[in-house]
């Protein structure tokens, strides 16, 4: 792309080329063949739209151009510019990468200029100017009054003018430009730079200017560009001859010069005889100088360097027509210093109009031209070799004649006549029919052409086209030889539709001169079996249904496919197979072809798009990818017919660990989560937890991956979202709060727990962790408190030996029950009892758990239900001092498990002799 950065991963569009587009350049294939088939395509927002279509035949240049328009460029994102070249026009096809191009039409921030420093308050820059314009021209850029930035790129622009105010040619040699990355100092002062002497003032001598201006760059983008600054500059100092600054060995310097041809000396120095000057001029066979070369209004000629060189040596050119006398030239070439010259040759640019064609004769016009070197601008000249090279504008099929003026003029007359079919079919229509066409013989349409017409030569280029409609196909770009004779294969003809072709041509000489093209005229009719034509690819009916929408793992949760449509096939027949491509838009070796299916008339196909050939062109993915889909159709014989190619997105990518079935969104590798109420019990909501809240928690298996802040996971129970979590870092783990209103309203029984992972900023491809059951008993029912025995509870309302059943014998705990409906006789209830060794009941003594079950006797029988024992109390108290407290309860049944209140008291049942309730010693505590 002529003008876009090729480093510029991003491809920014500049401003210039937004409003005033620019170029495509192609290179030309390395393996071309006659009627290659190009298409160059824009891909924007989902939409290709194919930008050009042509036909190309070897030779060709070795780079094609096309232009990119501003209204190819008009809509602002991302686009992708790609090409692909169909081998022969056939169905093997060559995509080139995608090219990315960032198009933005934000308009840019007005800058203040750049200003001069050293300039004078008249805005000169002279022999005065402190410090010395030798050493350069000091610009300063007010990068501190604006929007620039640490680490942005400023960037200078400038150009000298022969004007004082910056008006007319710029001045060649003295343009430059130059960039830094900012820093701090910049924000708070500004950039000064100093633009060269060499090359960019020296040429800037009397009453000239110059124009600055600077860019400001964001991450290599342009977001801002100042006013242009003038300053003027004028290196002659009244008096003196010359500008002002010279190089170190005193030498003005100064570029070629064209000045008025003066009178010489007589004599100076010694005249040597033999040519010392070489001279040459690049032609083209023959000494043709080419159309292109005349077409810029210069003809150059290289003047060697001699040995020995002065800083005031001069040229004067001689020249004619061959065959008359040499005039010389009313100008004279100043060299200049011998310092400035280039190394080896110097090219000198004559103007092309000294060397006219003349009217006559009818043949191209011959020059003879030379150089007279006179060193030191002295009276005594050197000779160059004498050069001869041809002038011819006079393109085949023209003629030339004088105007009244002198001048030539050329007329074109239209080539005649229509070209010879050689090998016609017999009927007078010229019929090309599929037999004519499969005849060995017929291989080749021949034809002659006249090349009878005047100073034809052989190396005359012949371009041939055929033409069907609107449709008009190069066929032949080549000389011909001396017989006329060139031949188009037969295979071109299946490009046209059937009935009438005409044929044209068009010489074009050596130089380049080109004739007028030839009447287009009949040369046969086509009545060959039409291949099959197709305008528009597949339709995937998910893409919404114009391929705008992409496909997500959800979609196979349906059938997903491709249909194509019979409204938009041409030229099908009985036999015609069509099978669908699809294709990574990115890498043309990873494609899945589609089993094929016979045409029917009338029918639109259906092909199944499955996981297993999608997923091979997504393979594994991180992020959406684009996909080639198209279709081809298939006849023995012809080559295969492609649809149009759409582009559809596949996008697979997903959140969470691997998951080994897709495209089933339950990930077996995702770990189940535990649900905990009030109790703290896993997976297990207990009638005391149904008013309270809960939490719902997640630990990953080691080895996967962290959930990270680019994800969300949502928790689910009974099939109601409870919660959500989306880290600011990666978490191995995650927990959230699930609400007593939720746990309250749970069904009695089993619920099922869940819970998801997403990309963030997409409700797509939502994996789902397997179902963990959780236990959810009834709401929690009022049991009555269970008692103990305590002697007396306003000193010591603890737990001792007084509370067991039978305490000298067996130190067990008698829970005393209270006769309640809900614990009608023959209900089984399960004492509980744990020691610990705070008031709040959070430090476990180990080793210190029991439960007991006990059934409800007849309702006039006590309940006393036992716990614990002898060596759990022992725990609990292991030495004298040791303190303690016991925690004691009950729980059964009664639409799901019930738990009475927990009552918890300090224990001591050591008596003052030291023993135990079962009278055993109760040991010292260690000192």
């Amino acid at each position: 792309m002529e003008g876009i950065d090729d480093n510029d991963l991003d491809g920014y569009v500049p401003r210039n080329i937004l409003l005033n587009g620019t170029r495509i350049i192609i290179p030309y294939w390395p393996d071309p063949k006659p009627m290659d088939e190009l298409w160059i395509e824009l891909y924007q927002g989902g939409t290709v739209t194919r930008l050009y279509t042509e036909s190309y035949s070897p030779p060709q240049p070795p780079f094609l151009y096309f232009n990119l328009t501003a209204a190819h460029l008009a809509t602002d994102g991302v686009a992708l510019l790609s090409y692909q070249v169909w081998k022969g026009g056939g169905g093997i096809s060559d995509p080139s990468p995608e090219r990315k191009l960032t198009i933005d039409h934000t308009p840019i921030l007005v800058l203040n200029e750049p200003t001069f420093p050293h300039a004078t308050i008249w805005g000169y820059l002279n022999n005065k100017t402190v410090p010395p314009l030798t050493s350069g021209a000091t610009v300063l850029i007010p990068t501190a009054n604006s929007p620039a930035a640490d680490g942005d790129t400023a960037k200078l622009y400038w150009q000298g003018y022969s004007s004082l105010n910056g008006s007319g040619p710029p001045v060649p040699g003295t343009s430059g430009d130059w960039e830094i990355t900012l820093e701090p100092k910049h924000m708070n002062g500004h950039w000064l730079f100093v633009v060269p002497f060499d090359p960019n003032v020296r040429p800037l001598i009397d009453n000239a200017s110059a124009i600055a201006h600077w860019q400001l760059f964001k991450g290599g983008r342009l977001v801002g560009e100042s006013q242009k600054g003038l300053v003027k500059i004028d290196r002659v100092t009244p008096g003196e001859s010359g500008p002002s600054g010279l190089n170190t060995q005193g030498d003005g310097n100064m570029a070629i010069k064209f000045v008025p041809r003066t009178p010489r000396p007589e004599f100076n120095g010694v005249k040597n005889m033999d040519p010392l000057a070489v001279i040459d001029i690049v032609t083209l066979a023959d000494g043709l100088i080419a159309k292109s070369v005349l077409d810029t209004g210069f003809v150059t000629i290289n003047f060697t360097r001699t040995a020995e060189e002065f800083d005031e040596d001069e040229l004067e050119l001689k020249f004619g027509v061959k065959g008359q006398a040499q005039d010389l030239w009313d100008q004279k070439i100043l060299l200049g210093p011998v310092a400035a010259r280039p190394v080896g040759t110097i090219p000198i640019q004559l103007p092309a109009s000294l060397f006219p064609e003349l009217p006559t004769p009818a043949t191209p016009t011959i020059y003879e031209a030379m150089f007279e070197l006179y060193k030191q601008a002295g009276g005594v000249n050197e000779p160059s070799n004498d050069l001869e090279f041809v002038i011819d504008k006079t393109a085949p099929f023209g003629s030339k004649r004088s105007d009244n003026d002198g001048n030539t003029v050329v007329t074109l007359v239209v080539p005649t006549p229509t070209p010879t079919f050689v090998n016609p079919p017999s009927d007078a229509q010229r019929t090309i029919t599929e037999a004519w066409a499969a005849d060995p013989a017929n291989a080749n349409l021949n034809f002659t052409v006249n090349v009878g017409y005047p100073l034809r030569r052989l190396d005359d280029n012949l371009r041939v086209w055929l033409i069907s409609g609107v449709q008009r196909v190069e066929a032949w770009n080549a000389p011909v030889p001396a017989s006329g004779a060139f031949t188009i294969a037969n295979t071109v003809l299946r490009t046209f539709p059937n009935g009438r072709v005409r044929i044209q041509y068009q010489w074009k000489d050596l130089p380049g001169n080109e004739s007028r093209e030839s009447a287009a005229s009949d040369v046969l009719t086509l009545a060959l079996a039409q291949p099959p034509v197709s305008t528009k690819g597949p339709l995937v009916p998910k893409t919404d249904p114009n391929y705008t929408t992409a496909l997500y793992l959800d979609d196979f949760a349906g059938a997903i496919t491709a249909i194509v449509e019979s409204a938009f096939i041409t030229n099908a027949e009985p036999g015609d197979e069509i099978f669908i491509t699809i294709e990574d838009a990115t890498d043309a070796t990873n494609f899945v072809d589609l089993t094929s299916q016979p045409w029917v008339a009338n029918t639109n196909l259906t092909f199944a798009l499955t996981y297993t050939d999608l997923s091979r062109i997504f393979n594994d993915a991180d992020e959406p990818k684009m996909a080639n889909i198209w279709y081809q159709i298939v006849r023995p014989g012809i080559p295969n017919a492609e649809s149009p190619v759409q582009l559809i997105t596949l996008a697979f990518d997903y959140a969470g660990p691997t998951n080994p079935d897709l495209p089933d969104l339950t990930n077996p590798d995702m770990v189940s989560p535990v649900v905990t109420g009030a109790s703290s019990t896993p997976n297990d909501l207990l009638p005391g937890d149904r008013n309270s809240p809960g939490k719902f928690k997640v630990t990953l298996a080691i080895g996967q991956p962290p959930i990270t802040s680019a994800e969300l996971a949502k928790c689910y129970i009974n099939g109601q979202l409870v919660g959500e979590f989306n880290p600011f870092v990666g978490a191995d783990e995650f927990e959230v709060p699930v609400s007593a209103d939720i746990i309250s309203r749970l069904p009695i029984g089993i619920a099922d727990a869940h819970w998801t992972i997403q990309k963030a900023d997409s409700d797509k491809n939502v994996m789902k962790s397997p179902d963990q059951q959780v236990t959810v008993a009834g709401a929690a029912v009022p049991l009555p408190p269970p008692t103990i025995r305590i002697r007396n509870p306003a000193l010591r309302d603890y737990i001792e030996c007084y509370g067991m059943i039978s305490p000298t014998s067996s130190m067990v705990l008698g829970l005393q029950i209270q006769k309640d409906p809900l614990l009608p006789p023959g209900k089984t209830i399960t004492a509980r009892f744990a020691a610990y060794r705070d008031l709040a009941g959070t430090d476990l003594i180990s080793g210190t758990e029991d439960s007991q079950d006990y059934v409800i006797k007849a309702a006039d029988v006590p309940d006393v239900a036992p716990v614990a024992n002898p060596a759990i109390f022992k725990l609990a108290q292991p030495v004298r001092g040791a303190i303690a407290y016991g925690k004691y309860w009950y729980t059964t049944d009664i639409n799901g498990q019930q738990s009475s209140d927990p009552v918890i008291k300090r224990i001591d049942n050591i008596s003052n002799s030291f023993n135990y309730c079962d009278l055993t010693p109760a040991p010292a505590a260690a000192t």
